[in-house]
């Protein structure tokens, strides 16, 4: 009687010990199916999990209202997220997508970097009850606008011997700079303000660099001397000038430079628009 009552008993308890066993399994493993699940083990549900980064990024001043700055990286393991700005050190300057992350300029007057270098915004993304905050920075580079005259290229010729004194030997280029040359082997000076040329300044009221106006904002200005090394050695190559008074900058390219103290010269240049 005591041998058939165990044997009854094993049959009706080896279901129960393998549902048992089957649930540990799915437990330990997340169903097998992804590693990087994550369970509520006492409700044995998927726990939502964002992940997200800081957003950082680097921009010139004055951006377009509306333009886009990028977009916040982030992701959850189920269900769609939202995002919304909570706080900004700069009221009214930036926008995000509630979906997408995408972050705009919201107010362009607000990005001038003499009144703020930076940027910064408190992003809060969200998906269902789950939050995480983020912070969205915005550093601003100082934009330098130059005055630069960029139309109908003129020549400019003085004569070998020709009087400087003339105003048909000098190249009127503004008020504050008249270039013409000596016939006394110098170099170019502005005889607005110089009778003559001097060798580490002339010509005064003038900056050059060798290179394109579309170089200048990678260009070292110099006196004309230091920047050429000699005259001749500029014969044929673009240069830039920048009138200081002035703040203009034109392009020249000096096409032929007389020897012998015979002062003359050729040159072309841009002139204002």
């Amino acid at each position: 009687m005591k041998n058939k009552l165990i044997k009854s008993l094993i049959p009706k308890s080896r279901p129960i010990i393998l549902k048992l066993f089957s649930l540990f399994l799915v437990l330990s493993c997340g169903g097998g199916d992804d590693d990087d699940t994550t369970f509520d083990n006492t409700s044995n549900e998927i726990i939502t999990v964002i992940t997200a980064s800081d957003f950082l990024v680097t921009i010139p001043e004055n951006p377009e209202d509306g333009e886009s700055l990028g977009s916040i990286e982030a992701s959850v393991n189920q269900g769609t997220l939202e995002f919304s700005i909570i706080s900004q050190s700069v009221p009214d300057a930036l926008e995000v997508n509630s979906s997408t992350g995408e972050v705009t300029v919201a107010d362009s007057s607000l990005f001038v970097f003499q009144n703020v270098q930076s940027l910064t915004a408190n992003v809060r993304i969200t998906s269902g009850n789950i939050i995480k905050d983020i912070t969205v920075t915005i550093n601003l580079t100082r934009v330098i606008e130059y005055n630069i005259w960029d139309g109908e290229i003129i020549a400019f010729s003085k004569e070998n011997g020709a009087d400087p004194t003339l105003t048909s030997s000098q190249d009127y280029i503004t008020d504050n700079v008249k270039i013409t040359r000596g016939n006394d082997g110098g170099q170019f000076y502005n005889i607005v303000v110089e009778s003559s040329y001097d060798k580490d300044n002339s010509p005064v009221g003038t900056e050059w660099a060798l290179g394109t106006i579309d170089e200048i904002s990678t260009l070292a200005f110099e006196p004309f001397r230091a920047a050429t090394g000699k005259p001749t050695n500029a014969v044929g190559k673009n240069m830039v000038l920048h009138l200081i008074t002035d703040d203009v900058y034109l392009s020249v390219k000096i096409i032929s430079w007389a020897k012998g103290k015979n002062g003359g010269f050729t040159y072309e240049r841009s002139t204002q628009n």
